[in-house]
């Protein structure tokens, strides 16, 4: 059974799997799962040999160091933090 969910991509990343969608004759959620199952093994490779799990927080100051700036100047930022 498959389950609908969403993610979110950088445009490049989005429009690479789409070429190779295309390629391949596929679509592009045929290729992301696909990708998992590899993905989830090189992950826990990389684990093994550290030898090291980060705990919550770590990995939410990895995901906050990654964080992008939104556009700052929009009326809705001037209406919800009073800028």
């Amino acid at each position: 059974m498959l389950i609908r969910t969403q993610i979110l991509l950088e445009e490049k990343q989005k429009l690479e799997l789409e070429k190779l969608a295309q390629e391949y004759e596929i679509s592009l959620s045929e290729i992301v799962r696909r990708s998992i199952p590899h993905a989830v093994k090189k992950i826990k490779s990389l684990n093994k040999r550290t030898g090291k799990k980060i705990t919550q927080a770590e990995a939410f100051l990895r995901w906050a160091n990654k964080a992008v700036h939104g556009p700052g100047d929009s009326e809705y930022d001037k209406y919800a933090y009073d800028i």
